[in-house]
């Protein structure tokens, strides 16, 4: 796997740092398929990364490797990706939107 997406999701609390994410409480979970996972717990400016996927996230975020990189790259847009099946999303699509704030 590459290391940009991991850079990406490593880099989530210093990004967060920057923000105002104050009411904001929420908790993600990203999963490669067949590869890695991760999961993000928002509470106001507290942000925590762990390694696999917590299954009382929020929300779960799911794509191949290669359509994380392209989403990255800005190569392919979130609701091209999500419209065409190459993102998956699971449980409150409102927590999903939220992130945005999170994504430059």
């Amino acid at each position: 796997m590459s290391g940009e997406l991991e850079s990406f999701i490593a880099g989530i609390p210093a990004r967060a740092a920057q923000l105002d994410l104050s009411g904001m409480k929420a908790s993600y979970a990203f999963a490669v398929d067949g590869g890695k996972s991760w999961t993000v717990r928002i509470d106001g400016q507290e942000v925590d990364v762990s390694d696999g996927i917590d299954a009382t996230a929020d929300c779960t975020i799911s794509a191949s490797e290669e359509t994380f990189s392209r989403l990255l790259d800005r190569k392919l847009g979130v609701m091209s990706a999500y419209l065409s099946g190459q993102l998956k999303l699971a449980g409150d699509l409102g927590a999903a939107m939220r992130l945005s704030k999170l994504i430059p």
